[in-house]
C-alpha cells in the first residue's frame, strides 16, 4: 500500500539501510525494497526464525513493498532507471565500487533524476586506511573501541549482553540526515547526497568518552565510580534500585526518607548544581545509604521514594521492559499477523501529529496518538510479492522492456 511520504528505494542490505528504512516507513514513507529474487535482502534467512522467517525480517521489512532483481541482466538496468526516475529517495550500502559496478552509484543516478536525494552507507567512510576494508557490524564497533571484551581462560570473548552499536545508528543517522537533505531540496530545488559511515556513528555513540578524552586526557566518569548518590543498591528482597538524587532538592527530601542522619544530609557541594557525593565516599556513605535500603523491599522503597518525587527506577531486563504497563500505554509494541500467526516487534519511538488535532486535547491527546503509532505497522513483504504492482507503476513490463 503506497503512501503520500517520500518515496524510497531501499538497495541496502543487512542492517543499517534497512534500520532507516524501517524509521522511514513508520513516518509515511513508500519503502521499496530492491531484493535477490533467491534470497532476498540478506534478513529474510537470517536466524534466529520465527515460524521460518529471520526475526530481523520481521522488523527490518515491515511496512515494505518488495521488488525482486538480478544484477547484470537486462532487466535490471531497466528497472533501476526506472526506480531512479520514481523515487525522491535511493539508499545503497555497497562500497563505491560494487555501486559503480551495478550502476546505482549517485553519478550515474543523478544523471536520471537530478533532484534524487541519494544516502550511501559506508562501513568506515569514503576515505582513510580503512575505507575499503570488508565491513561487518562488530568490525566498525571493535574499531571505534565500544567492544569491551571479556576475558575467561586467557580467551577473550564480546560480553554476552552487547548489542552492535553502529549499525543501528548509522541507520537512526541516515534517516536523520535523509529528511534534512529533503527539506534543502524543497529549499533549492537540487538533489542531495548524504553519507554515513557505521564506524562513526559507533563513534558519535561514544560522545561522553571521545569530547572528554579530546579535551582532558582522561575518560569519561565511569558510572559506578559516580558517588553515593547515582549508585544502585541491593533491597531487602534482593532487587537492585537506582536512585539518583545528585541535586540538593532530590538529596534532602532522599535523606528525609531513608531518615540519614542530619550531618549526611548537610552534606554537599551544590557550587555547580549536582554533587554525586564522590567526595564522600571516604566517610561510608555509600555503606550507610545500603545499610538502609537492605531494611525495605523493592516495592517499598519505590513507592516512598516515588511519592516523595525522587528520581529511582528498578533496574529491569529488556523482557520486563517491553512487558510493562508502561510499553503498552507507550505504544511499543506493535502487532500484525503473518500467515495466520500473531507477530509482535518494537515500534519507533517517534510519532508525528498534526497539531490541530493535538491542540484540542493537550498532552493527553498527544499521549494517545503517540501511542496509536503502534497501528502504522503492516507486515513485512513476501518476497517479490510486489513485482507485477511496480512494475506497473514504474511503467515498465515484466520482462523489463518500457511499456
Amino acid at each position: 500500500m503506497a503512501s503520500n511520504g517520500p518515496r524510497v528505494a531501499d538497495f541496502s542490505t543487512h542492517f543499517s539501510g534497512p534500520i532507516c528504512s524501517r524509521q522511514m516507513v513508520q513516518l509515511g514513507a513508500d519503502i521499496i525494497k530492491i531484493e535477490h529474487p533467491l534470497h532476498g535482502d540478506g534478513n529474510r534467512g537470517f536466524p534466529p526464525l520465527f515460524k521460518d522467517e529471520g526475526i530481523h525480517h520481521l522488523y527490518l521489512n515491515a511496512g515494505t513493498r518488495s521488488l525482486t532483481l538480478t544484477p547484470g541482466t537486462p532487466e535490471w538496468k531497466t528497472t533501476v532507471e526506472a526506480v531512479a526516475k520514481w523515487s525522491d529517495v535511493i539508499i545503497v550500502g555497497n562500497r563505491p565500487a560494487n555501486a559503480m559496478r551495478m550502476g546505482i552509484d549517485f553519478m550515474s543516478l543523478q544523471k536520471i533524476n537530478p533532484k534524487l536525494v541519494y544516502c550511501v552507507i559506508s562501513g568506515y567512510g569514503l576515505d582513510g586506511e580503512w575505507a575499503g576494508l570488508p565491513a561487518h557490524g562488530l568490525n566498525m564497533d571493535a574499531l571505534a573501541g565500544t567492544v569491551g571484551l571479556e576475558w575467561k581462560d586467557g580467551i577473550p570473548r564480546v560480553p554476552q549482553a552487547y548489542r552492535s552499536v553502529g549499525t543501528t545508528m548509522a541507520g537512526v543517522y541516515a534517516a536523520l540526515g535523509i529528511y534534512a537533505a529533503l527539506d534543502r531540496r524543497t529549499r533549492d530545488g537540487k538533489g542531495q547526497v548524504v553519507h554515513v559511515s557505521i564506524w562513526e556513528a559507533a563513534m558519535s555513540s561514544m560522545w561522553r568518552d571521545v569530547a572528554t578524552y579530546a579535551n582532558t586526557g582522561k575518560p569519561w566518569t565511569a558510572y559506578q565510580d559516580l558517588g553515593s548518590r547515582y549508585a544502585v543498591y541491593a533491597t531487602l528482597d534482593n532487587k537492585a534500585i537506582l536512585v539518583c538524587p545528585i541535586e540538593k532538592r532530590f538529596w534532602e527530601k532522599f535523606c528525609a526518607v531513608l531518615e540519614l542522619p542530619a550531618e549526611v544530609m548537610a552534606r554537599g557541594d551544590w557550587s555547580r548544581g549536582t554533587d554525586a557525593g564522590m567526595m564522600y565516599e571516604e566517610l561510608g556513605e555509600r555503606e550507610l545509604v545500603q545499610a538502609r535500603m537492605l531494611m525495605r523491599s523493592s516495592k517499598e522503597w519505590l513507592d516512598r521514594l516515588g511519592e516523595a518525587d525522587i528520581p529511582v527506577a528498578p533496574i529491569l531486563d529488556w523482557s520486563a521492559a517491553m512487558n510493562s504497563s508502561h510499553a503498552q500505554a507507550n505504544g511499543f509494541m506493535a502487532n500484525y499477523e503473518l500467515h495466520g500467526q500473531g507477530v509482535q516487534v518494537p515500534t519507533t519511538p517517534v510519532s508525528i501529529n498534526d497539531a490541530d488535532s493535538v491542540a484540542s486535547g493537550g498532552y493527553e491527546e498527544l499521549a494517545k496518538l503517540h501511542r496509536q503509532k503502534k497501528n502504522l505497522v503492516r507486515r513485512p513483504p513476501e518476497l517479490g510479492e510486489h513485482n507485477a504492482q511496480l512494475m506497473k507503476e514504474l511503467g515498465i513490463n515484466i520482462t523489463g522492456d518500457k511499456a
